[in-house]
This record gives C-alpha cells, structure tokens and sequence, in this order.
C-alpha cells in the first residue's frame, strides 16, 4: 500500500441440534452439572442492556456521518470525535422495549472501548470525514465529495461512513466480544454473576435477537454479515458458502451461555475456543463477500465500485488488528497492497487479484465465486 492511500497510511443451516440435550461434565466432582440447552437466547436473566448501548452508539455517529452524503453538508469532526470519546452530550436517548438507554450519561466511551492501536486510525477517519465534507464539490478522481450516488468519498474513492462501519465492526465490535466479554466471562476471578452479564453482551453485540435466526427482525452489523457470508451473493440462496457463521456462533453461544448457568466453566471455555476465532474467518469472508459484490457493480460505475471496495478494505483493515487471527503478517500486507492507492483506477483484474489471494490463503478457492 502506498502512503498517499489514507486507511492504509493511516492506520443457517436450520435451528441448531443442541436443543433439550442434556450436557454432563466432570468438573465438579461426583456430581457433574447436567442441563438443557436452549433452542434460542431466551434466558430469564439474560442483560443485553450495554451491548444496546454500544450499539445505539455506533449508529448515531454514522447518522451523523451520513449528513456529508447530501452535497452542501459539512460534516463536524470535532462532533465525531466528542461523539466517539462520548464528551460533549451529542448523542439523543435510545428506547428499547419501555428502557430507555441514556447514551450520554452511560459513562460508555466507544473509543477507550476501540482496540487501543486501531483508535488513531479511526480519529483520522473522522479527520478525513471532515475534510472531505467541506469541499462542497462533486467527488471525482483526485477530488473528495459527493458522489452520484450521493456517497461521501475520498480523492481517491473511499466511501468514508462504509470504511468507518466496517473496520468498527471487527475494532469495536469483534474486539469486545473476543478479547473483554468472553475473557470476562471465563477469567476465574471473576464471580459467575458477572462471566453471565458478560456472555450476554457478548451475544448481543452480534446484533441479533433471542430467536434468531427464525427471527431476523433488527439484524445489524455481524447480524447481518454472517448470513450473507453464509448465503453468498447468489439470489435467491440456493447453495449454502461452508463458512456457517451463523450456525457456528448461535450454537456456542447458546451452549456456552447454559454451561455458565449450571457452572460448567468447562464447557463455557470450549465454546468460546469456537467463536473467538469465527471472527478471523469472518472479517477475511465480508472482505472477499465485498469483492464479489464490486466485480457485480462495475456497470453501474465508479462510485459503486469504490463503496464495495471501501466495505472490502474496512474489513481488511479490521483484521490486522484482530489479535486472535492465524494470517502470517507477510500474508496480510500481500492482500494489502493488493488494494492499491486508488479505487477510481482499479480494474477488473485488480479487483479478482485481490479476491484470489484471499481465497488463496484461507482455502476458499472452492467457494470464491459464491461468497
């Protein structure tokens, strides 16, 4: 990657089959925890209250992000910032079945809650957002602003608020739930009421509800992704991709969350050894998912090439700081500077080389063109 390019300068398969299963282990002595596995995250104690809030968060700094897609809108990058470190009361109260989550007052900060050396990246983000705002010009090759399809881009063709959605869903959201929540839930100083507490935000930072995926109502975010890496870019879905993220996180959440309840810590740790490194396979899968979708959107032009390509390069991003990934660092800068120093000049066999590599280290040579 050149320097002159910003990020990188600047940086179900069915319902699950573990229902009315009972579980047995042997880690408490001769009286081993026997339970039953539910079918959907229906536990009566279950708190889903700060992942809410983190959440709602997260999507009011990209409404106030979107504002720069309307030509003639400039968008505060001191108000991102303010809204980031939660300084400044900028956000407006969320409700949540008759609870209402003060945002402001929640003492949440999405930045100190940002992996510590992926903050920078997204402070210059808002820098870039900000400046790209205020030219007031139409974006083209070499000018930043807003594109034909009303999307707010770089000089070079990064559709900002999509760069900032996806790698804040692998710094913020994947990081929270591989490296805080689950070593939370599972540290054996930590009193079992609280590894519960910290299972579920967990669970709900996926953004998806109890009963999903029956129900996909509000499905945001990895909600939304790890259905679409599953299903692919294939409509209507006919052939399932193999990557079966939503089976493999719904499963081990499900279970682990039961065993934490019957103080099965045993069982708890095996699944969360299943979700934390879900998220590698995830954030490379939207990457190439991304791609795929580009290579669909050339006849429709630049700036819809450019907003899959952002997508593709904030996944991308994400992963370098996952620090659970397998990917050699040899192998991820290979891909990265796959991307080049321009979206307006990338063609059809950059954008392939790009997905073959990735599909090359993980394996998915197979499944590439589907996902």
């Amino acid at each position: 990657m050149k320097k002159n390019f910003a990020p990188a300068a600047i940086l179900a398969v069915g319902m699950i089959a573990f229902s009315s299963i009972g579980c047995k282990k042997d880690n408490s002595g001769s009286n081993p925890p026997v339970y039953t596995v539910p079918d959907t995250y229906n536990f009566s104690d279950a708190d889903s209250i700060k992942a809410k809030t983190i959440l709602s968060m997260f999507a009011e700094i990209e409404i106030a992000i979107n504002k720069g897609n309307t030509s003639g809108n400039t968008v505060s990058a001191a108000q991102l910032k303010g809204m980031y470190a939660n300084q400044g009361s900028f956000f407006t109260d969320t409700t949540f079945n008759g609870v209402t989550l003060n945002l402001n007052a929640s003492g949440i900060q999405l930045q100190s809650s940002t992996f510590t050396a992926a903050q920078a990246v997204m402070l210059t983000v808002m820098d870039s957002i900000g400046i790209a705002s205020a030219t007031g010009l139409p974006a083209s090759n070499g000018v930043a602003g807003v594109s034909t399809r009303k999307t707010l881009l770089s000089a070079h063709g990064i559709y900002w608020r999509q760069f900032f959605t996806k790698t804040m869903m692998g710094v913020l959201l994947g990081h929270q739930i591989t490296d805080i929540l689950l070593g939370d839930s599972l540290n054996s100083a930590v009193p079992n009421a609280a590894k519960i507490h910290a299972w579920d935000q967990a669970f709900y930072l996926w953004c998806v509800p109890a009963n999903f995926p029956a129900n996909r109502t509000g499905v945001k975010y990895w909600g939304s992704y790890t259905s679409q890496i599953d299903s692919g870019i294939t409509k209507p879905v006919t052939i399932l991709t193999g990557i079966n993220a939503n089976t493999t996180l719904l499963n081990a959440f499900l279970k682990g969350r039961a065993a934490l309840s019957a103080g099965d810590n045993a069982t708890a740790l095996q699944q969360a050894a299943i979700i934390i490194p879900i998220f590698e396979t995830m954030e490379a899968a939207a990457a190439l998912h991304e791609l795929n979708e580009a290579k669909g959107n050339l006849p429709n032009g630049a700036a819809a090439v450019c907003g899959n390509l952002s997508e593709s390069l904030g996944f991308w991003t994400a992963l370098k700081f996952n620090t659970h990934k397998k990917i050699s660092d040899a192998d991820y800068q290979s891909v990265l500077s796959l991307y080049g120093d321009n979206f307006y000049n990338i063609t059809p066999a950059g954008i392939d080389a790009i997905l073959d590599k990735i599909s090359t280290i993980y394996g998915w040579d197979a499944i590439k063109s589907n996902l």
